[in-house]
């Protein structure tokens, strides 16, 4: 599978620390984000009205947050692998 194919689209704030995110390929997941905001990088995170300004960076497409928070893309969509093989098991 190539880039163009895991390429970001589209994030909805679910709840808490959960954001539904879905993939040009149209892989779509709910992500629990909520063991990230343990890092020192995403404290602010935890503050749930900034968690839930996520969206996807038209131009690089990943995840950002206000104050220049962002998420690898690589970690995102090894999550949201890991979150649809658990719900289809």
């Amino acid at each position: 599978m190539g880039w163009a194919e895991t390429q970001l689209q589209d994030v909805l704030y679910v709840d808490g620390y959960r954001v539904r995110v879905r993939y040009r390929n149209a892989l779509e997941a709910v992500v629990d984000l909520s063991d990230l905001l343990e890092h020192p990088f995403y404290a602010s995170l935890k503050d749930p009205s900034l968690f839930s300004k996520v969206k996807v960076d038209e131009e690089v497409r990943v995840l950002v947050w206000p104050d220049d928070i962002d998420l690898a893309p690589e970690i995102l969509f090894e999550r949201a692998l890991k979150a649809v093989a658990s719900r289809q098991s």
